[in-house]
């Protein structure tokens, strides 16, 4: 179970799915002797932390959200299947994926689909926060990079790699390309700092550059249009 304001409501759907069902997969993977266990993590683990860049090296005990915690849960239960069990974990902490075929309620979805039809869009914090959106083709291509990675043996079996663009923009602005992209103006409704929200985002990807040689090759305004183009084939079905 992925977003944060959700889990302020439904917080036992995080525990079942997010918590519950790692363990269940985590096992089923040792039991059929699975060599590399990767799973999803998220940029939520690090909270409010006052650091930025954020890098993986960082303290994250402190998470602002239920879902963050359920996160961070999974690092350290795979931390301690990596010991225990001998089995490859690689925890992947996606900072802000946005795309075609996102989810209804992330920001890209939620504020096109409002735009489109005319209706306000609640900006929170008045638009003032940094996120670190990243293109999902590229983060896509990331994953497939990190299963095909060979590495030597005597590595460390448990490792954490951020995902991000490197690049934040204020919500502001992401706002202003999605209302380019459709030539229209918003109707913005600005709200104050949602609960279990972070005021900013940044990943620092120095490790994965080294791992894989991560460098993001979508720009924010070329990835808003290209989920333009495709929600306008998709539901013109």
């Amino acid at each position: 179970m992925a977003g944060v304001r959700h889990s302020l409501k439904h917080p036992m759907d995080y525990i079942d799915s997010n918590i519950v069902g790692f363990v269940n997969l985590i096992k089923l993977s040792c039991d059929y002797k699975i060599k590399h266990f990767i799973y999803a993590s998220s940029s939520s683990v690090y909270g409010n932390n006052k650091k930025y860049p954020s890098s993986e090296k960082d303290i994250t005990d402190s998470p602002a959200s239920l879902y963050g915690a359920t996160k961070k849960s999974n690092e350290i239960i795979a931390s301690a299947y990596s010991s225990t069990h001998k089995i490859k974990t690689t925890g992947l902490r996606f900072f802000t994926v946005y795309g075609p075929w996102g989810r209804p309620d992330m920001a890209l979805f939620y504020f096109y689909n409002s735009i489109l039809r005319n209706k306000k869009i609640n900006i929170f914090n008045k638009g003032n926060m940094l996120r670190d959106f990243t293109y999902v083709e590229d983060v896509a291509f990331s994953n497939i990079k990190i299963k095909k990675k060979k590495e030597k043996k005597g590595n460390s079996l448990y490792k954490i790699l951020n995902i991000g663009n490197s690049s934040p923009i204020h919500l502001k602005k992401f706002i202003f390309y999605i209302e380019k992209v459709l030539g229209k103006k918003s109707k913005k409704n600005y709200m104050p700092m949602q609960i279990g929200d972070v005021k900013k985002s940044l990943a620092d990807c120095e490790k994965i550059n080294e791992f894989i040689n991560f460098k993001p090759k979508t720009s924010i305004e070329v990835g808003i249009k290209k989920f333009h183009d495709w929600y306008t084939r998709y539901y013109a079905k």
